[in-house]
């Protein structure tokens, strides 16, 4: 959450297209300014602040509203009724910001709507941004959460999974994120398709579980993260491997896990097998919460919250920080670094 300020320790802009006073000690400790039309801002407001819907960068749009209003009064506009309500002081901070804002942006609009429609689209494109910044969708018009079947047969979900996949669109605020786990599983690549060669599994299957059980650490277990590789698991599938070369041999151990589920040595490696074997590995659990598993789907469009955070325990208000394993293949896809069938 972005800090608050209150009004005696921040900025405080004036009404009208001239009124802007300036709290120097508090200058002085947000540090660093920028000059913003004639007007010394702190580079930390510069920064944009989350609300509620899109983010806006507030320092900015203040500024850009006080030239507005000045280039308004140089161009000898005509002043709007509306300005004879006057909003409160334009202040940097959620919750003061918006209904300081609208009135001056509704304001410049009525003054220059059909005399200067250069000022009139600047006007309403803050003013757009702004009322995007307060806005969320009505729930009647969102569209409904995807309800995956309950099934676990392949047969059953074969169809599912191609849809989803091809429907998945990773959230613009996880990009970052997932393109993280591209370049991480591809330098990786080496280690994944050594273990793979033996088992006649795809590389990035193996490369996909490191990073969901591992966080692509190489000297824990792939089975479930557990560390040290002296040592044998401790949690669930607890003591594996029976058989392996400790203490640091992380590729037979990565075997082990492979075999352990039986997926070593299979033949159909489609998407969907593909998909299944993965969500396999987790579990079918999410299923009976009507909640696509995040497994596969975190970061995608079709996840949003419900999470066990331990065996067994389900939050359906907290959200899996990992990224899916689908998304991570449809990156790897989108990459041309794998193609799947």
């Amino acid at each position: 959450m972005a800090k608050r300020y209150g009004r005696r320790d921040i900025l405080t802009w004036g009404a009208g297209a001239s009124g802007l006073a300036l709290c120097s000690p508090a200058l002085a400790q947000l540090g660093e300014t920028v000059d913003m039309f004639g007007v010394p801002v702190p580079k930390l407001l510069l920064d944009k602040v989350k609300l509620p819907g899109k983010s806006l960068n507030m320092a900015r749009t203040i500024a850009a509203i006080v030239e507005l209003e000045k280039q308004a009064a140089l161009r000898g506009l005509p002043f709007s009724p509306l300005e004879a309500i006057k909003p409160p002081p334009l202040l940097p901070v959620e919750g003061d910001f918006y209904g300081a804002s609208v009135p001056r942006l509704v304001a410049l609009i009525d003054r220059s709507e059909g005399r200067d429609a250069e000022t009139a689209e600047k006007a309403g494109a803050l003013l757009a941004d702004v009322h995007a910044s307060v806005r969320t969708a009505p729930d009647a018009l969102k569209p409904a959460p995807f309800v995956p079947s309950t099934a676990r047969n392949f047969a059953t979900l074969k169809d599912e999974y191609r849809m989803l996949f091809e429907t998945a669109e990773v959230r613009p605020d996880r990009k970052e994120a997932v393109d993280w786990q591209v370049k991480m599983i591809i330098q990786s690549r080496k280690r994944y398709e050594a273990v793979a060669l033996d088992l006649m599994v795809p590389w990035y299957f193996i490369g996909a579980i490191h990073g969901l059980e591992a966080s692509y650490n190489f000297r824990a277990h792939l089975h479930n993260g557990d560390f040290p590789l002296l040592q044998r698991t401790r949690q669930v599938p607890a003591g594996r491997p029976l058989v392996w070369l400790p203490p640091s041999d992380w590729e037979s151990s990565a075997k082990d896990a492979i075999r352990l589920l039986g997926f070593a040595n299979q033949s159909d490696w489609s998407l969907e097998r593909t998909l299944y074997r993965l969500e396999a590995f987790n579990g079918f659990g999410y299923r009976g919460k009507k909640v696509p598993t995040p497994y596969l789907w975190c970061f995608s469009n079709h996840y949003d919250r419900g999470k066990y955070v331990s065996d067994g325990s389900w939050n359906a208000e907290a959200r899996s920080r990992q990224c899916g394993a689908a998304v991570l293949l449809r990156a790897l896809v989108s990459a041309k670094e794998v193609v799947l069938g």
